[in-house]
């Protein structure tokens, strides 16, 4: 049966957001990394103590764009140095630290995070995130649910998408069917991770021309096929369902 052969994953993108200043905005966005960095460094000269900090951290974003990591994670600790209280530069840090293979320090950085309810709110979501991939599912939960209150957008879409996947690990259905019903009210062009484990639930559920509607919604919002949504349709269309 389709059923045994379903795998039950959440994903979540990690993403580096900028905060460019604007000589070096043109730069960046035109791929001339190296430029954009002797630009955002110049700028530094002119600026001092926490000031520093936006600055340090797009320099930081700059070298990720080249795939230099570790020398990002050298500018995001200036950064974050610089003025402790700058949470984007605290998230980007522990991004790049996680892609590193170094999970606790990333944990660390994640909850360095202050202030800012939105800025909570995101770095609480990749906290979840991070704790889920190492099956820690209560700590998991805790976190995913205190990003609630700061959290919009594709922020909250991931959110809900991932405390579904922890209800689910922990066989409790009827709050992950919940959490991805949110994750597509939140927003539904980016809720295709949703939109596919909700599917998948369908057809826990023998309700396999809803889950056939949910995976082809999720595939209408996954242009470059992260989920497992096509997979999963094809096997429904095998057995007939129409």
């Amino acid at each position: 049966m389709i059923r045994g052969a379903l795998l039950f994953f959440v994903v979540l993108v990690f993403l580096l957001p900028l905060s460019i200043a604007d000589s070096g905005t043109q730069l960046y966005s035109s791929g001339d990394y190296s430029s954009a960095i002797s630009a955002f460094e110049s700028e530094l000269h002119d600026v001092s103590g926490s000031s520093q900090a936006p600055l340090l951290n797009n320099i930081g974003t700059c070298y990720v764009s080249l795939g230099q990591p570790e020398k990002a994670v050298e500018y995001y600790i200036r950064a974050v140095t610089a003025d402790p209280s700058y949470g984007r530069g605290w998230i980007n840090l522990g991004v790049v630290q996680e892609r590193l293979g170094r999970q606790s320090e990333a944990l660390t950085s994640y909850e360095k995070v202050s202030g800012d309810p939105a800025l909570l709110a995101e770095a609480a979501v990749k906290k979840g995130t991070l704790l889920a991939s190492q099956k820690k599912l209560d700590e998991s939960l805790a976190a995913f649910k205190s990003a609630e209150p700061g959290a919009s957008g594709q922020v909250a879409v991931d959110m809900y998408t991932g405390i579904g996947g922890i209800e689910f690990m922990k066989n409790d259905i009827i709050a992950a069917e919940m959490a991805f019903l949110n994750a597509i009210d939140a927003d539904p062009s980016g809720a295709a991770m949703a939109y596919t484990n909700l599917g998948v639930i369908r057809i826990a559920q023998n309700r396999y021309v809803e889950a056939k509607s949910a995976f082809e919604t999720a595939i209408r919002h996954d242009p470059q096929g992260k989920t497992k949504a096509a997979q999963y349709l094809k096997k429904l269309e095998g057995m007939g369902v129409v």
